[in-house]
């Protein structure tokens, strides 16, 4: 399983562009997700073509929820991988959903789990707000959660490790706790710490340095991420 950054608050290595935005590719066997379309057009199609990334080849693209830094690549998307299945937050048919079909994309509303491929599965949607689904990863070390802005909080965390009764083996994403309060930004700390003991973190887009370092504080394993990030699991 790999999964690739490539758009986000910040770069991890040179030639990249760094926006506020989130956009992560992952590829699990023969499957590839782009989770997140990122901010513009300019963004995703130049760190997708330095990090040696091809969007044509994707099978599904998954938007985590109807804020622009999370959709504002469509239309790049549209042009690489036309007519590509792309699911879209529960009520964002009309919105969301019109603007995909016109580029050419073929939107479809995520409304309970759903697989996408071996291992791969889109949560049920959960209300923040705004709705918003996470990417599931069911691997061979534990379950791989991938996050656009975490918006309903931390709980979903705990939803998704009952669901499959597995442990939590990484989050990756966002966590929304970059202007939060502190004791708020504690809490979450606290919560993910015990509730649900993850082998590591990756902190993306939204989640502060601030939180980071409670996470640290908590005993709990942080790498370091924006666009570039590569990871093999």
């Amino acid at each position: 399983m790999r999964i690739v950054v490539l758009s986000d608050n910040k770069v991890l290595k040179s030639g990249l562009v760094a926006k506020h935005s989130l956009s992560i590719l992952v590829e699990s066997g023969f499957t590839r997700v782009l989770f997140d379309m990122g901010i513009d057009y300019d963004v995703l199609e130049h760190n997708s073509g330095e990090l040696g990334v091809d969007l044509a080849l994707v099978d599904y693209v998954v938007v985590s929820h109807e804020h622009v830094p999370h959709y504002g690549g469509y239309k790049y998307v549209a042009q690489e991988a036309p007519y590509v299945k792309t699911l879209i937050p529960y009520g964002t048919m009309e919105s969301l959903g019109s603007l995909f079909r016109l580029s050419g994309l073929r939107p479809f509303e995520v409304s309970k789990w759903t697989k996408l491929g071996e291992g791969i599965f889109v949560t049920p949607p959960h209300y923040g707000p705004p709705y918003e689904h996470f990417l599931v990863l069911n691997a061979s070390k534990g379950l791989v959660v991938v996050s656009g802005c975490m918006h309903p909080g931390v709980k979903v965390l705990r939803d998704i490790k009952e669901f499959f009764n597995r442990e939590v083996y990484a989050v990756i994403g966002g966590f929304h706790m970059q202007n939060a309060p502190s004791d708020l930004a504690t809490r979450y700390a606290r919560f993910v710490a015990e509730e649900v003991k993850p082998g590591f973190v990756v902190p993306l887009h939204c989640s502060g340095a601030r939180f980071a370092e409670l996470l640290r504080g908590h005993g709990i394993e942080v790498l370091e991420g924006g666009a570039g990030l590569e990871l093999t699991i």
